[in-house]
């Protein structure tokens, strides 16, 4: 018996043999099947009709299996964040910077966008030749090539580990961004 079924634009020919018609059968009909289960309390189970021999078909025993026990997982030494002097960030070039970064990055196991974005504010500080600095978040997102959203995370990290404090929030009125001020630890 040949049937046609149609997958996408390519026409297929399957073969089901009787047996293999059967089989399938036989396991959809098995699984979609009820098997009684034992009377609710207060059910009368009638009797079989007299003369009649029936033969009740044998219950397997069930036997769920015990979940495995998880292996204990060994205790896993927490890292330690160690904590920064403040110091003033004494960079002069754009070369200095990145170096100075790429070393704090290694030394601390900053991110690939914490790096970059403290990169940022350091360049933007010594803009103003000094330690402090304005910015907006999506210009330094963009700066950073970060989501908006990735900038955030990146600099509440900066924060919570000490290298970048936040002096003042996003004035609307001077619409001048958020004041930072950078601190880094000594070279």
């Amino acid at each position: 018996m040949a049937k046609r079924r149609r997958y996408g634009d390519a026409w297929k020919d399957v073969q089901i043999d009787a047996e293999q018609n059967d089989a399938v059968f036989d396991r959809f009909f098995k699984r979609t099947q009820h098997e009684p289960g034992p009377p609710a309390a207060g059910e009368e189970v009638a009797p079989p009709p007299a003369g009649e021999v029936t033969t009740l078909p044998a219950r397997k025993n069930k036997v769920s299996p015990a979940p495995a026990a998880r292996p204990q997982k060994r205790p896993q030494p927490k890292a330690t964040v160690s904590p920064i002097t403040a110091a003033l960030p004494n960079v002069s070039s754009g070369a200095d910077t990145y170096a100075r970064v790429d070393l704090i990055k290694r030394q601390y196991r900053l991110s690939k966008g914490e790096a970059a974005v403290l990169r940022c504010l350091l360049e933007k500080a010594a803009e103003n030749g000094g330690s402090e600095c304005y910015a907006k978040v999506p210009q330094l997102a963009d700066t950073c090539e970060m989501t908006h959203r990735g900038c955030q995370f990146a600099l509440r990290n900066l924060e919570s580990r000490g290298f970048v404090v936040r002096l003042k929030d996003y004035d609307p009125a001077d619409r001048l961004g958020i004041q930072f001020r950078i601190t880094l630890p000594p070279a």
